[in-house]
């Protein structure tokens, strides 16, 4: 090897030691030339799983190449988060979390086996929900919020409500409404949405509140009741279903983000790659169609305004969590 030969070697050996996870081959290959696999840290049935199978088959169709969803549920969205965080930060690990894995559930947790802010990339926020039901099991003696709260007074102790874990945003929203109003029911987490709606059609327990694009299917079959609307206003699909905003005033719902975070350290050029295939899709008419019909808002952020979101929601819901006396059960 003659000098100049060595130089360049040593030179681009350097460059690898600075930039570990980095080669020749990568920084110069078309990305992505092999399958994609998005981490929905969420069960399937999720609001977070559909929105995120709906982005899946976009992306794949924008990148001519497979996005596979992979659903790791547990610790209230967590699990998802943690493999995401340990995968190689090249781009072809994603994760799809909704805002209590990265904002909420570091407060809630002892432990949630990752720095929300350090060991994540965001990308992209996607949209949130606008709304979601408060609804009850057929045989919950009630059908307005006034008759619950009231039956939860005449009968304290015997009534549960399930979220799909603890330091989810329904867990945060009952919690709150309980605090408001003395609503006397017990929190019971479950690892999914869906656990939690066939116990409630079973009558193992009582109520739940869930985003409608989970619940609606279930209330049009006549297998559970909607007490009320989580939101500040009514759901078209439920024009006689009052929003707890109008029986409940001080009552403020948190409205949770979905969006596409990467593991710390994934190159810039690669965090602008994905994000330009999102900002793409996300303009296409069929998938803005499907995003309203999910009864959730588009949002589309763009890398910095997502992370100063990220580090906003994180300080806020520290002092909800605290004020709340929320922990993990």
């Amino acid at each position: 090897m003659n000098r100049r030969n060595l130089i360049t070697a040593l030179a681009a050996t350097s460059l690898l030691t600075a930039y570990p996870g980095t080669s020749v081959a990568q920084s110069a290959e078309t990305y992505p030339n092999r399958p994609v696999k998005l981490v929905v840290s969420y069960a399937a049935g999720n609001i977070a799983d559909v929105l995120a199978r709906s982005v899946a088959q976009k992306l794949a169709e924008h990148w001519k190449q497979p996005v596979v969803v992979e659903n790791r549920p547990g610790q209230g969205g967590s699990l998802g988060a943690q493999i995401v965080a340990k995968s190689t930060p090249d781009g072809y690990t994603l994760l799809f979390s909704a805002m209590a894995a990265i904002a909420i559930n570091p407060h809630v947790y002892q432990r949630v086996g990752y720095d929300p802010i350090a060991d994540f990339v965001p990308i992209t926020a996607v949209a949130r929900t606008s709304a979601s039901i408060l609804y009850a099991g057929l045989d919950v003696k009630a059908n307005t919020f006034a008759e619950l709260l009231a039956l939860s007074k005449a009968q304290p102790g015997t009534l549960n409500y399930g979220t799909a874990g603890s330091g989810t945003v329904p867990h945060l929203n009952m919690e709150a409404l309980k605090g408001l109003t003395g609503l006397d029911v017990t929190h019971v987490p479950y690892k999914a949405a869906a656990a939690v709606l066939t116990d409630v059609v079973g009558g193992r327990i009582q109520i739940a509140q869930e985003s409608s694009a989970v619940v609606l299917p279930q209330l049009r079959a006549g297998k559970i009741k909607a007490i009320a609307v989580t939101g500040s206003e009514r759901l078209r699909e439920l024009k006689d279903i009052p929003a707890l905003s109008e029986i409940v005033p001080q009552f403020e719902p948190v409205q949770p983000w979905m969006g596409v975070l990467a593991p710390a350290g994934t190159p810039p050029a690669r965090v602008a790659q994905v994000h330009a295939a999102l900002a793409s899709i996300l303009k296409q008419p069929d998938l803005e169609e499907r995003i309203a019909s999910l009864d959730l808002k588009l949002l589309g952020l763009d890398p910095g305004v997502f992370a100063r979101t990220v580090r906003a929601d994180l300080d806020r819901f520290g002092v909800m969590v605290k004020t709340l006396k929320l922990q993990a059960d």
